[in-house]
């Protein structure tokens, strides 16, 4: 599980992942579309569903499909735990 603490330490900048981006590309991992993969990348899609959970500050929440992370850290603000899994 992820917590507050290891925000900081946690890097999901894998250079071996560079690999399947285009030239000059933000994303270092590129979505399998084909699979229905998709990146959320739309702060105000995050906050609304974060919003919309009633997260209490005593919650864990376990987070499917964490991608490149732009969920979890507004879930680990307003929550106890994120258990993300892949």
């Amino acid at each position: 599980p992820y917590s507050l603490s290891d925000k900081s330490s946690s890097n999901n900048n894998d250079a071996s992942s560079s690999r399947n981006k285009p030239e000059g590309a933000s994303n270092l991992v590129a979505p399998n579309t084909s699979l229905g993969q998709h990146f959320l990348k739309n702060p105000a899609v995050v906050t609304a569903i974060v919003a919309k959970a009633g997260l209490k500050s005593t919650d864990t929440v376990l987070e499917i499909g964490p991608g490149t992370g732009n969920m979890t850290i507004p879930l680990l603000q307003q929550s106890k735990n994120v258990v993300a899994i892949e």
